[in-house]
């Protein structure tokens, strides 16, 4: 009966109620013969892509041992088990209506949660503001609907990598201005801007990446008016504006915006975890409405999940009793990084006001290396990933080859203080 069943299934023969079996009329011997064809050599076909994103790394940061990159989280100290039970309120009461297509722009709950957070924590006002699968989404969005093949995109000279990625995807040039100590130049701005095809202007300004430095008041306005008089849009990146240690952060500049030039992004990728995949932008209604359907296109809308568990602990209050514990957190393991970097007495560097990272510039006499590509280089033998200079550089024919990029915020103080100490010893081999 089994082979019966069999051969029923493959096709060979029909079932009749009473009677039996029989052969079907119409034998399924040319599917039989292409499942049988093993002698068959396929040759694979060649993809030919007009196209090419970031290439992946053999090995990605986080399973490094001391994993120094960029300015992460401190994953372990976050209240899991309280954002848990946001979460398993959200899944006993679900508001099935967000459990389906819409809402493009984010959940009501979490925009009306993320306005007023943005309103007490940073003047901005009047916006409508939309929920992206972190901020790199938001970056690839504007590129997508601001920039075409020939445009040009005035960034700061060493700059954060995925937003540069996501300006060439659009086919536009990066233009490198010039930074000073306080950041992005305001002079060679304007003489790219009247020489140039510019369209948009990217800023990290209340701490430059990777440089950690703050845009004073004066270059702010400066930036502003250029952009203003010869109307280009503003990308202002704010992906860490809650970690600043000395005083009150500046304002962003989306706070003052008469002329509604700014497109103001955030992340809470700093303050959770970035698997959490919640960006924030806040912009005029006109735009939030091309945003929102452009991501009709691509990833429709953010996790529903995620995002009404954010808005649940933001209302209970979590989300700010944790803000200020990490921030507490992150001003300790500030402090003891530069205590420890100045008795080890290999780097110059300025003490950052905020942030979550240190620029560290090689002394020349400090060791055997100095080069920071090839520490960094080095270093991943070692099971220590760092980020060097030359990969925030936009112009390619800048050889400078002296700063690394280390995030204290990441891990304990006493990981950060042994994995310090095996870089230096690599440094000084």
């Amino acid at each position: 009966m089994k082979a019966l069943g069999e051969l029923v299934a493959e096709g060979w023969l029909i079932g009749l109620e009473r009677v039996g079996y029989r052969v079907v009329e119409n034998l399924p011997i040319e599917h039989s013969t292409i499942a049988d064809s093993k002698n068959i050599q396929a040759v694979a076909i060649e993809y030919k892509f007009v196209r090419q994103g970031t290439a992946l790394p053999e090995k990605s940061a986080s399973e490094y041992a001391y994993n120094f990159s960029g300015g992460l989280p401190d994953i372990s100290q976050f209240p899991f088990h309280e954002y848990k039970r946001a979460m398993s309120d959200v899944l006993t009461r679900p508001d099935l209506s967000q459990y389906t297509y819409g809402d493009s722009a984010g959940s009501p709950e979490l925009v009306h949660q993320l306005k007023e957070y943005l309103r007490q924590t940073r003047s901005i006002l009047n916006r409508d503001v939309v929920v992206t699968n972190g901020s790199q989404e938001a970056l690839y969005i504007i590129a997508q609907l601001f920039l075409q093949a020939g445009d040009q995109v005035a960034v700061e000279a060493l700059g954060y990598p995925p937003a540069i990625a996501a300006f060439k995807s659009a086919g536009a040039d990066l233009v490198g201005i010039r930074l000073d100590k306080n950041g992005m130049c305001p002079l060679t701005l304007e003489a790219q801007i009247r020489f140039g095809n510019i369209k948009l202007i990217y800023l990290t300004p209340l701490h430059q990446y990777p440089t950690t430095v703050t845009l004073p008041i004066k270059h702010r306005q400066a930036i502003y008016q250029l952009a203003t008089k010869y109307k280009i849009p503003i990308v202002e990146d704010d992906y860490d504006h809650e970690f600043h240690y000395r005083c009150q952060p500046l304002a962003p500049l989306a706070a003052d915006d008469p002329a509604q030039l700014v497109i103001y992004l955030s992340s809470f990728s700093k303050i959770m975890f970035p698997g959490a995949r919640i960006g924030v932008m806040a912009v005029n209604k006109r735009l939030a409405t091309a945003i929102a359907e452009y991501r009709l296109m691509i990833s429709h809308k953010s996790n529903v999940l995620m995002q009404a568990s954010l808005a649940k602990w933001m209302s209970s209050g979590g989300f700010e009793r944790h803000l200020r514990r990490t921030t507490r957190q992150n001003l300790q393991k500030r402090d003891h990084a530069v205590e420890l970097l100045r008795e080890l007495n290999c780097f110059e560097f300025v003490v950052p006001d905020g942030g979550m990272a240190l620029w560290l510039k090689l002394k020349r006499k400090s060791g055997n290396i100095t080069s920071a590509k090839a520490l960094a280089e080095k270093a991943l033998l070692h099971n220590i990933c760092i980020q060097h200079q030359q990969q925030f550089i936009v112009n390619p024919m800048d050889s400078s080859d002296e700063h690394i990029r280390i995030g204290f915020a990441g891990m304990s103080i006493e990981k950060f203080a042994t994995g310090i100490h095996k870089l230096i010893a690599l440094l000084k081999r």
